[in-house]
Formats: C-alpha cells, sequence, structure tokens
C-alpha cells in the first residue's frame, strides 16, 4: 500500500507526463514566418506554402500490401530514389521524413493518391519556405534562412524571435508499440504565425543605388567590391545600403556569377592563394 500510495501521489505526474509521451504522436505544423516589408509596404521576403511528406514505418508494417510499390510510387511523384524511401518505410521508428518543402502542387498528388488508395502510415504536413521576390536585393541587409527557417544573416537572423512564430501540432495517438490508434480523431494545436518587421529601406532607392554601384565597379575597374549608404538627413532613416559583391537570397550557397560549378568548393582561387600566404 505504501509503495503504490508512493507512485500514485509522489511520481504520480511524472509517470502520467511519461505516459502521455508515449501513447502520443505529434507532427510538427511549421508557422508562416512573418514577412518582411520596405517602408512603403513592398514585400522582400515572404513565406510560400509549401508540404512535408511524412512516414510511420511501424504503421507501414501493418499494412497488407508490399512496400516495394508504395516506395516506387513516392519516389515516381517526388522524383526521389526508390531505394532510399523504401529503407525509410522498413525502419523500426516511429517517424520518418521522405522529403521536405515539397511544392504544394506535388503534395496534393500525394495526398490524392493516399486517399484514392487508402494507404495508411502516409501524411502530408504543411509546412513554409522562405521566398525573396526580388533575389539580390538588399541581400547584406534582409540575409536569409536555413533550411528549417532558422535565420541566419541579416534581419532574418538579428529579428528572430518575433519573425519566426510558435511551432504546431498534430497530436494522434498510438498503441505500445508505436502504432497509431485506428478509430481516434486526430488532435490538431495551430501554429501561431510570426510578426511583420517593417524596414526603413526604400525598395526603389535601394535599387537605384544598387544600379549606380555596379556601374561605378565597372566604370573603374574595382575589383574588391564596394558598398554605399543612403541616408536621409532629417531623421536619419537608412533609405538605402548596397554591398558589393552580393549574392541570391534564394540560393545563398550556390555558386557565384563566373565561377565554375564543377570546381566550386566555397572559395575563389584568391582566397585560397592568400589562405596559404598567411599560413
Amino acid at each position: 500500500m505504501i509503495r503504490v500510495g508512493y507512485i500514485q501521489i509522489v511520481e504520480g505526474q511524472t509517470l502520467k507526463s511519461m505516459a502521455y509521451e508515449q501513447q502520443t504522436l505529434g507532427r510538427l505544423i511549421s508557422p508562416r514566418r512573418g514577412t518582411i516589408y520596405d517602408r512603403n509596404g513592398k514585400k522582400l521576403a515572404i513565406s510560400a506554402s509549401v508540404d512535408t511528406i511524412i512516414v510511420n514505418p511501424r504503421d507501414m508494417a501493418k499494412l497488407d500490401i508490399p512496400l516495394v510499390p508504395i516506395a516506387g510510387k513516392l519516389a515516381e511523384i517526388l522524383e526521389m530514389d526508390e531505394n532510399a524511401i523504401y529503407t525509410k518505410l522498413i525502419k523500426k521508428t516511429r517517424y520518418e521524413i521522405i522529403k521536405e518543402k515539397v511544392d504544394k502542387e506535388i503534395g496534393d498528388e500525394v495526398r490524392k493518391w493516399i486517399k484514392d488508395e487508402n494507404i495508411g502510415g502516409i501524411s502530408v504536413d504543411e509546412d513554409t519556405k522562405r521566398f525573396y521576390p526580388h533575389r539580390n536585393l538588399a541581400a547584406h541587409i534582409i540575409g536569409f534562412t536555413g533550411k528549417d527557417n532558422y535565420g541566419l544573416d541579416g534581419i532574418e537572423a538579428i529579428m528572430e524571435k518575433y519573425l519566426k512564430g510558435k511551432p504546431g501540432r498534430i497530436l494522434s495517438e498510438t498503441d505500445g508499440a508505436g502504432r497509431t490508434m485506428p478509430f481516434t480523431p486526430e488532435r490538431r494545436v495551430n501554429a501561431q504565425d510570426g510578426l511583420d518587421v517593417v524596414l526603413t529601406i526604400d525598395e526603389t532607392i535601394q535599387y537605384l543605388a544598387e544600379k549606380a554601384i555596379d556601374k561605378a565597379i565597372e566604370d573603374n575597374k574595382v575589383i574588391n567590391g564596394a558598398m554605399a549608404i543612403v541616408m536621409d538627413p532629417r531623421n536619419g532613416d537608412i533609405l538605402a545600403m548596397v554591398s558589393k559583391p552580393d549574392y541570391d537570397l534564394n540560393d545563398p550557397f550556390g555558386v557565384p556569377p563566373g565561377e565554375d560549378p564543377a570546381t566550386w568548393n566555397g572559395h575563389t582561387n584568391e582566397d585560397v592563394t592568400i589562405l596559404q600566404q598567411t599560413v
């Protein structure tokens, strides 16, 4: 009786929490990241809706159909390697990501196929993808996000706590083996979208300043880049801030213009030479 009382009273809440975690499968719903605007309300960074394809391999194990054709169909729709998908379908886990940041059209195709074939264990969850409509414009100011939508540079990183929002969850009950319980409804906790950020930058002035710097670099044969700042003298607002060379915000880790993709390793030949001389 003392042991029962100890379990119920002293350890009761801890054990209850452990049981809840064990019996509940939670899938994240990514919040929509806040939009970055210029001073006139023009969008400089937005979040587009995409999907993430996930599977519960323990649910897949309960299916009365072979998994090879399922892997083949997913590979066909998602343009992936069939063996890589099949390897995930047969794992002894409750959660595996097949592909992230899938266009909505592809996600809808997977949803339709799941529904038509009545295949359990595969889910298509909502996600977001960062998009920069003006590509290189104000690249060093705006910055960019990583694969997980976390700000890595510029305003995206500095204002991360305001832009990121709060993730939601899709909760479903599971049995002791981690398989989804049949006939139990999913519970959805909606995500809280991030806050918007308005800059003092004027998109038009930023564009004109970048063009002026490009021309100055070309006319004066500048090899180490250049920068410029445009300020409103009445209040100190920064209307434009340019630094060249820049990069495409939609592909921040891509090969820079003028470099050979086959030999690009993240450094120019000049960078390597300087590093060697320093060492």
